[in-house]
């Protein structure tokens, strides 16, 4: 297989270009037509059966079809119909597939599609002459003209469709992710949390009268808030190992099913599949029909025969296995002999109908041929079969003018319905990863989140419920307060589970967790050593500075055995300085996923945050974000 250059990649603003394109390179194979059958008020004829298709292909005119749908689908069946009246036999088969794809695109199904077969049995109705070849032109006629024009307008508009909802899809997916997280957080902190709320109420009651079971209630507390604390950190990293980041491309790839919000599935594909097989079965009928009623004898019929089969078949085989950016194997030998039979086997067997299967060339061409030279080869098989047209023509330019137009709107249709269904795919693919990538960083987000914001105030808990033990019957004014700052501890925790997983949480302050961190090394029995003097810093850069602070206290919290913490703050013109330095460092123990996650977040802000160990037990954490952003 050879790679596909992405020769402009198809947006849903080129996307609309191809109904348009088709209508316009119709327009002028339909007005020679009409030129020579009908003259000069034919051609004005069928120039204005195509005002009203054109203006629906066009996105601005879907406003007045949405206003006035009814009436104008009224007046494009007038147009199509006074015709006949006028010219009778003579007007030309086919066009009524213009108002069979306006139906088809403005009334709802199945009507549309009921209407659309009236329109073909009314076609066949009024050209009932006894003649089987012209029965079979004015059922496939209209029909291609229908499908193609129908096919074109509304890949379109799913391509468009899927490319406005990718915020939607991701919405969606973060939100789903967002419930799981929630329940998992629930699961395992929640009711803990409540549990120690309803301990710590009661030890507060219990202090004067019963200080005993107070102290039994807070060690219980503390004990319940410590495997909480255990729990989170085995919730998330458990949740994280089980789904993992999802791979493309396959069915249920993405977390909690999360393709099935694309809405319709792989309802564009099948759609650009289904028009586009039917497009080229009846362009292929009616290029087959000519053949057998003007081949000179068996021979060449037989051969002829062969030759449509032949490069319909090719064409199957360059729309379904050009996939992905790539074109299918040899694709420069099946492509040289479809151009070859298309345009070559007119003189081989002196038969000129088969000149319609050159419209199958021309789109093989934009389909497979590389860069700028996709554009000369449709151009240049268009001119050829133009310019056979006129070896064998009686009408000159007339017909010219039809095989030349004729080839470029049908190899339009054929590039367009194959590539749109390529686009489709991809498109829907790429959603697909989108809304995984969306649910894989909101993991992320939550266990980040969940390790910084939750683990110093769960720590403060337990702290603060050992220190109270320790107050009980030895200053019970002091347990008192202390319990007090712990149910408030517990509502903020409580809050924080919710701003995790629900998206609410305001932005942190240095000084509110500052205030926090003292009283849990005070809790602790730290010493703690402040040198804080009062300096703007700006609310992203404060954020970032009491999240590095809540994490630091939690690892001397956690990790140390730590007599005194200094913590420094320090701002120049050009930058801001947060210290943090304690005396209980162990170097045998890991540092975990905590000091990632800080340098993440002040990598952000174009920041530098540093982590050493003397050796000696002294830890030091530095910070240094720009104030210039």
């Amino acid at each position: 297989m050879g790679d596909v250059s992405r020769q402009g990649e198809l947006t849903p603003t080129v996307a609309w270009l191809f109904a348009p394109a088709f209508l316009c390179l119709v327009l002028p194979a339909r007005s020679a037509v009409a030129a020579y059958g009908a003259g000069p008020v034919g051609v004005v004829a069928v120039m204005t059966l195509f005002v009203l298709p054109l203006s629906y292909a066009v996105p601005p005119g879907r406003a007045l079809w949405a206003r006035c749908r009814d009436p104008l689908l009224v007046v494009q069946a007038v147009l199509t119909y006074v015709p006949f009246v006028v010219f009778g036999q003579d007007w030309f088969v086919g066009l009524a597939g213009l108002l069979g794809g306006l139906l088809l695109l403005t009334v709802g199904a199945p009507a549309s599609w009921v209407l659309f077969g009236a329109v073909l049995l009314l076609e066949g109705i009024l050209r009932a002459d006894g003649s089987w070849s012209l029965t079979i032109w004015a059922l496939t006629g209209p029909a291609n003209m229908a499908l193609a024009l129908f096919g074109l307008v509304r890949l379109a508009d799913l391509v468009h469709d899927m490319h406005t909802t990718q915020a939607e899809l991701v919405a969606m997916a973060v939100a789903r992710q967002r419930l799981r997280g929630a329940a998992l957080l629930r699961e395992a902190i929640g009711d803990r949390l409540q549990a120690v709320t309803a301990h710590g109420k009661a030890a507060l009651a219990l202090i004067t009268d019963s200080p005993g079971q107070a102290r039994d209630r807070l060690i219980e507390a503390a004990g319940i808030t410590r495997q909480a604390l255990d729990q989170v950190r085995v919730t998330v990293a458990r949740d994280d190992r089980a789904h993992g980041p999802p791979k493309a491309g396959r069915e249920g790839d993405t977390a909690d099913g999360i393709q099935h919000g694309i809405q319709g599935g792989t309802v564009a594909p099948q759609v650009a599949r289904m028009v586009l097989v039917v497009v080229l079965c009846a362009f292929s009928a009616q290029t087959l029909v000519n053949v057998l009623e003007t081949a000179a004898d068996v021979a060449a019929k037989v051969g002829a025969c062969t030759v449509i089969v032949t490069v319909g078949a090719l064409q199957l085989r360059h729309t379904r296995d050009r996939r992905d950016g790539v074109r299918p194997q040899g694709w420069v030998w099946t492509f040289t002999a479809q151009t070859l039979l298309s345009v070559a086997s007119v003189w081989v067997f002196d038969e000129v109908n088969l000149l319609g299967m050159a419209g199958f060339a021309a789109g093989s061409a934009m389909l497979l041929v590389p860069g700028r030279w996709a554009w000369a080869a449709f151009g240049a098989i268009s001119l050829m079969a133009g310019t056979t047209m006129v070896a064998y023509s009686t009408y000159g330019l007339y017909d010219a003018v039809y095989a030349a137009t004729g080839t470029a709107a049908y190899g339009l249709v054929v590039y367009g319905l194959s590539r749109l269904t390529d686009l489709a795919l991809r498109v829907e693919t790429a959603h697909r990863e989108l809304a995984g990538n969306a649910v894989v960083r909101e993991r992320a987000r939550v266990a980040r989140d969940t390790h910084d914001l939750l683990g110093l105030g769960l720590s403060a808990v337990a702290l603060k419920c050992d220190l109270v033990v320790r107050l009980i019957d030895r200053d019970d004014a002091r347990a008192r307060h202390e319990l007090e700052q712990l149910l408030r501890i517990i509502a903020e925790s409580r809050d924080e589970v919710l701003s995790v997983t629900e998206d609410v949480r305001g932005h942190l302050s240095f000084l509110h967790e500052l205030a926090t961190a003292r009283d849990a090394l005070a809790a602790a029995g730290v010493e703690v050593r402040t040198d804080l003097p009062v300096v703007p810093i700006p609310p992203p850069i404060d954020e970032v500075l009491a999240t590095v602070l809540r994490e630091g206290i939690t690892n001397v919290l956690r990790h140390a055995a730590a007599k005194w913490c200094a913590i420094r703050l320090s701002a120049t013109d050009e930058a801001v300085r947060l210290r943090i330095t304690n005396d209980g460092a162990r170097p045998s123990e890991a540092a975990g996923t905590g000091l990632d996650n800080l340098r993440a977040r002040v990598g952000a802000l174009s920041g530098r945050l540093t982590a050493a160990d003397d050796g000696a037990g002294r830890f030091d954490l530095a910070v240094e974000i720009p104030l210039v952003l």
